[in-house]
């Protein structure tokens, strides 16, 4: 399987979407600071990684590593979340984006043998995810 600029377009997409998403979370004290400590650290590897995956074809294991590190940054941010209304959505979110390391991984070890199909829903489910937490943080 060779990974298509289209493919990549989609993956970036979907992140930059829940970079987006994130940016603009408000509301009540406890819910705005939930959403704020989210966000905290990923727009500072934001760029680093939309780099790293448009050169995914020529470095999927470099573009695994920038993935992996942004999914590290967003889980333990999701671990100071006590907001019950953020919570749900941003573990929801954190599970999606883990699925999509582990899928992109397996590609970064193996191209050609890599599942397209579990790649794409997986990075399906972190645009659908985001953008509930997204709905839940505006």
């Amino acid at each position: 399987m060779s990974f298509s600029r289209s493919k990549s377009a989609s993956l970036i997409g979907a992140l930059a979407v829940a970079g987006l998403l994130l940016t603009g979370c408000a509301g009540g004290q406890s819910k705005a600071d939930a959403c704020k400590g989210l966000e905290s650290g990923l727009t500072d590897v934001q760029s680093d990684l939309s780099s790293s995956l448009s050169g995914a074809a020529t470095d999927p294991k470099g573009a695994a590593d920038k993935l992996q590190s942004v999914s590290d940054t967003f889980s333990k941010n999701v671990k100071g979340v006590t907001n019950e209304e953020v919570a749900p959505a941003a573990k929801k979110a954190d599970e999606a984006l883990s699925t999509l390391v582990d899928e992109f991984s397996k590609f970064a070890e193996d191209p050609t043998g890599a599942d397209s199909s579990a790649m794409s829903s997986a990075a399906t489910d972190v645009q659908t995810t985001f953008t509930d937490l997204g709905k839940v943080c505006s």
